[in-house]
């Protein structure tokens, strides 16, 4: 397929590179720079130009696109160009917009081909995605709702560190299908032993969390009282989020204005003006007693450093936000308890409402380290029919939840697929075309 991506920023570049592989990609970006090393680095078209600029669409041949991105950091150029790419009769367009006054935009909503999607919205879910679920690092929501994805950590007094994972008993509501140790990501066999330190990710029912929480021997305390750091467009909606959802949310920000119109909007959160990298005014916002801090500011070296100090003063879980590939092994190593990437959490949103070539690359994990894909099975699906066991499956994927209508299935190798249903897919980037080959 052939898809034009407007800008190139850290979501813009991320898609780009993970597309290019098995698409013909156009990137469009007004930073020099920026072409430059697209150039250098990845196997696209890559245009120097604006996005909303109709001689830049028209050399990247905007008419023959299959899909549009526009994810630029300005909300006007991405508008204008879903709407110019509409034009040109492009049949579908995800654009990015921050601004949520634009969501308002009467013209853009009615077009049929063009899909929104609000950073601050998705994040915020996210967030109250990982509140809900307190012992897991990380969640994702797939089969169109019916599974959830948790990565969990395995902690040196969990009962199951040192057990195979053929000695937890065959798997029923929820499977382990992946394990992240020291930063490298395998997919486990029954005679893998389960380590303190280990990340392991699992699929499974929502309504079964119970089980996890006995085999990871967790006491999960309710989340009542939360302080925030960052007062931008992405902490207001979260604290009113959280706010309407019975939590005793207070929020610091640095500045003066933005802190007072913070407070006038949100009337039910407490707002405090301050450094969020001083101790005495993190003190004062009471984290020694929140049962979670969020640092939601828009500089990663400022998000980690707050955590510190609020788990240095007895905040009782820290959660940080960053932007940085390189940052999460770096959180994971320094104790912060949870963290979102923003450009994983927009790009994955993204690719799900992709589905290209019958299959949805519904997450990307750890920075682009696994992925995880929907296939929906059809009369012209090569396996139709026949056991997994047969299907020559390659080492580095795992088929780990089959969805018939209603019923999920945890499918072992006798399982037969039949038109209709969704197989989810964990899977390592070297098996991923295999994978394709298989069930596409």
């Amino acid at each position: 397929m052939r898809i034009v991506i407007i800008g190139a920023g850290q979501v813009g570049a991320f898609l780009a590179k993970g597309l290019s592989n098995e698409h013909d990609i156009v990137v469009i970006e007004n930073n020099k720079d920026t072409v430059e090393r697209i150039k250098e680095s990845l196997d696209v078209l890559a245009i120097h130009g604006e996005g909303d600029n109709l001689t830049i669409l028209r050399e990247a041949e905007i008419e023959k696109a299959d899909i549009v991105l526009a994810v630029s950091g300005d909300d006007r150029t991405n508008i204008l160009a879903s709407l110019l790419s509409d034009s040109f009769g492009v049949p579908r367009t995800i654009v990015r917009i921050r601004d949520i006054n634009y969501l308002e935009y009467p013209t853009l909503l009615k077009k049929q081909g063009i899909l929104v999607i609000n950073p601050a919205s998705i994040i915020s879910e996210k967030i109250s995605g990982l509140l809900s679920t307190p012992f897991a690092w990380k969640t994702e929501t797939l089969a169109m709702g019916k599974i959830n994805m948790l990565k969990l950590k395995i902690e040196a007094d969990t009962p199951i560190v040192g057990k195979k994972l053929s000695e937890l008993g065959p798997p029923e509501s929820w499977i382990f299908v992946a394990i992240s140790r020291n930063g490298h990501i395998t997919i486990p066999k029954g005679e893998t032993r389960l380590m303190a330190g280990d990340y392991v990710f699992a699929f499974g029912i929502p309504s079964v969390l119970q089980r996890l929480k006995e085999l990871l021997g967790v006491e999960e305390e309710k989340v009542e009282s939360v302080v925030i750091i960052g007062g931008g467009k992405l902490g207001k909606r979260v604290a009113k989020t959280l706010s309407e959802q019975g939590i005793f949310v207070k929020l610091v920000e640095s500045n003066s204005e933005r802190a007072r119109t913070t407070a006038e909007e949100l009337p039910n959160v407490t707002v405090f003006m301050g450094d969020a990298t001083d101790t005495e005014t993190l003190k004062e916002a009471g984290v020694a007693s929140a049962d979670y801090f969020i640092a939601l500011t828009g500089d990663d070296e400022n998000n980690v450093f707050s955590a510190l100090l609020a788990k240095n003063i007895g905040a009782k879980r820290v959660m940080v936000l960053y932007t940085k590939s390189d940052y999460i092994d770096v959180i994971e190593a320094i104790g912060v308890d949870r963290a979102i990437s923003v450009r994983l959490a927009i790009a994955n949103e993204i690719l799900s409402l992709l589905r290209l070539g019958g299959v949805a690359h519904v997450a990307l994990v750890e920075e682009g380290k696994a992925e995880v894909l929907e296939f929906e099975i059809t009369k012209d699906t090569k396996i139709l029919g026949s056991p997994l066991q047969k299907a020559g499956f390659p080492s580095g994927a795992i088929v780990g939840i089959a969805v018939r209508g209603n019923d999920v299935i945890i499918p072992r190798g006798d399982y037969k697929p039949l038109v209709g249903d969704r197989l989810v897919v964990f899977a390592l980037p070297d098996a991923i075309k295999n994978v394709e080959k298989i069930l596409g």
